[in-house]
């Protein structure tokens, strides 16, 4: 099983031109759409008010098979909205409009093996209001043999000003099997103004880490020991970048899951490689649509 850790809400997407939409969000939400709509068996964890719009993104991911045993369904609480305004490049600036309980509980963790996967990652994976259940969830899956995958997701470095959160964010970094984020995340994390001074600051914390590394038209970067492995991205007519980022980390999953070794937490040449082509044709196939996530397959 993949479990996904992360916020739930409703994307309110204005568009370049002045359209809006709306379209349920969250980006290990968005991750877990991607992969159920690949044929994988995901649960999401995470949280949700009794309103309407709740009921709707149960329904969403009701239809595209994610089981949502584990999220925690508050009474009498409005669900969390995120205001996202597209740019001339497609690109979203953000307003989120947050609705939690003062008392905030995640469902109890799983039991995990070694043959789960926890994909966590954003601003949710950094909560100190909900540090507790979420270093219950990274030991859980750690003593399980799970392997766990994280994308720090920081679009601005004020996000890290507060220290407990800091703190969040490293731990998750020392837990982590596989490191995905951008170029601009890590910037944002270090202060690193080259690739080789990422590697070394992820690196000096865990060294046994796959880190992947995006870097917007140039491609992607991977680092696996002392070996190193670049892939182009596609030439894509790009209509929203939304959900770009959490469908890279769906692909790279994906192709995990359908390519795996014998040993779990082993990354051969072939597997880094088929995995950063998949982390590119999702994102361009989200890129491509208004969709946080890939296109039903047919």
């Amino acid at each position: 099983m993949i479990y996904t850790l992360g916020e739930s809400l409703m994307d309110m997407i204005t568009t370049y031109e002045g359209n809006t939409i709306a379209k349920p969000g969250g980006s290990l939400l968005n991750v877990s759409v991607s992969l159920g709509r690949a044929g994988k068996d995901v649960s999401l964890i995470s949280e949700i008010g009794d309103d309407e719009t709740g009921n709707q993104l149960l329904e969403f991911l009701h239809i595209n098979g994610i089981n949502t045993d584990y999220i925690t369904i508050y009474k009498n609480c409005p669900t969390s909205k995120a205001l996202a305004l597209l740019d001339e490049n497609s690109k979203p600036s953000y307003t989120f409009q947050k609705s939690y309980p003062i008392d905030r509980c995640l469902a109890k963790s799983p039991v995990f093996t070694e043959n789960d996967i926890l994909i966590l990652g954003s601003m949710y994976s950094r909560d100190p209001e909900i540090e507790y259940d979420l270093d219950a969830y990274l030991k859980a899956a750690k003593r399980g043999g799970a392997l766990i995958v994280y994308d720090p997701n920081v679009r601005h470095n004020h996000q890290l000003r507060n220290e407990a959160s800091r703190e969040m964010l490293l731990k998750n970094l020392a837990y982590a099997d596989i490191i995905k984020g951008s170029d601009e995340d890590f910037s944002n994390i270090f202060n690193a103004v080259s690739i080789q001074k990422v590697k070394e600051e992820v690196f000096s914390m865990n060294n046994n880490a796959l880190l992947i590394v995006t870097l917007g038209a140039a491609g992607s970067i991977a680092f696996y020991g002392d070996k190193m492995f670049k892939s182009s991205i596609l030439k894509t007519h790009v209509v929203s970048t939304i959900g770009a980022g959490d469908a890279f980390t769906a692909g790279l999953v994906n192709a995990f899951i359908d390519n795996e070794a014998s040993d779990h937490l082993e990354f051969s040449d072939a597997l880094i490689e088929g995995m950063l082509a998949e982390g590119s044709q999702f994102s361009s196939f989200v890129c491509q649509a208004m969709d946080n996530y890939i296109p039903v397959r047919k």
